[in-house]
């Protein structure tokens, strides 16, 4: 993500990482990938994209204590936000956008992980070719990817989604559209192999939260922005309280998300 990614600024650092720390779905999201990326037996781990530090925190826990992290994003307010919330001398973070990490950040990494922000990098060729740079023979390197973003994934439309959708549609005046982005999951293997990596896990994670959860995740400005670009501060506000008073938020629903595992191929 560069400058002019929705994701830079502070209120997008601030409300993302008080919501990630305050609710369950980032947290079981990276509990999986730390699981999925087998940290607890890495030397060196390269945390892509990695926000306000979260994802570090869940690698650190079960990090040998001699393993080291390095924390890598194109936001200097989330960067700065992870510097002060991560005191743990393992780790460490820098200012740099993912297809450029090789311009900062040296290997060899044994591990590489990035949750929530794969499906987000403009171009990621760029980003994989700079990954496979950094990562030893036999590295691994997990991600995630919401279902909903997923060619031939079946995913359910939450009450919350819909009435948030069909406000959209009535401020715009015209269909919204479902998803922004739509990715193959062969693509994207396609992709990885001809970076250097060899496809060798593919599974899908079903997360369960309560609606307030997807309700307070779109106060964040980097989630609504993209799907409301014509629109003021004020009139986003108004979308989410109609949507928030069509939907209950004790309602329990389940978010899919694939997560891919792959490994370095020795060159």
């Amino acid at each position: 993500m560069g400058s002019t990614s929705p994701w830079s600024g502070w209120a997008n650092a601030e409300i993302y990482d008080a919501f990630a720390r305050e609710h369950t779905i980032y947290r079981q999201l990276n509990e999986h990938l730390v699981r999925a990326a087998e940290i607890a037996t890495a030397r060196r781990v390269l945390d892509l994209a990695c926000g306000t530090g979260l994802t570090a925190e869940a690698c650190l826990a079960v990090l040998p204590p001699d393993g080291e992290l390095v924390g890598a994003d194109a936001s200097a307010e989330m960067v700065e936000l992870a510097r002060s919330r991560v005191t743990d001398p393992r780790a460490s973070f820098e200012v740099v956008p993912a297809a450029r990490i090789t311009r900062k950040l040296d290997g060899p990494f044994d591990r590489a992980v990035s949750n929530a922000a794969f499906w987000q990098f403009p171009t990621r060729r760029p980003v994989l070719a700079a990954l496979a740079r950094l990562l030893e023979a036999g590295a691994l390197f997990a991600f995630n990817v919401p279902a909903e973003r997923l060619s031939g994934e079946t995913t359910e439309m939450h009450p919350f989604q819909a009435a948030l959708a069909r406000a959209i549609e009535r401020r715009n005046d015209r269909p919204f559209p479902r998803t922004a982005t739509t990715l193959e999951p062969k693509r994207i293997e396609r992709q990885l192999a001809e970076a250097g990596f060899e496809p060798t896990r593919r599974e899908r994670l079903d997360v369960r939260c309560r609606q307030r959860e997807l309700m307070e995740l779109m106060e964040i400005p980097a989630m609504l922005r993209p799907m409301t670009p014509d629109l003021e501060e004020t009139d986003r506000e108004e979308l989410l309280a109609e949507a928030r008073g069509r939907s209950d938020p004790d309602q329990r629903v389940t978010v899919p998300w694939v997560v891919f595992v792959a490994t370095r191929r020795a060159d």
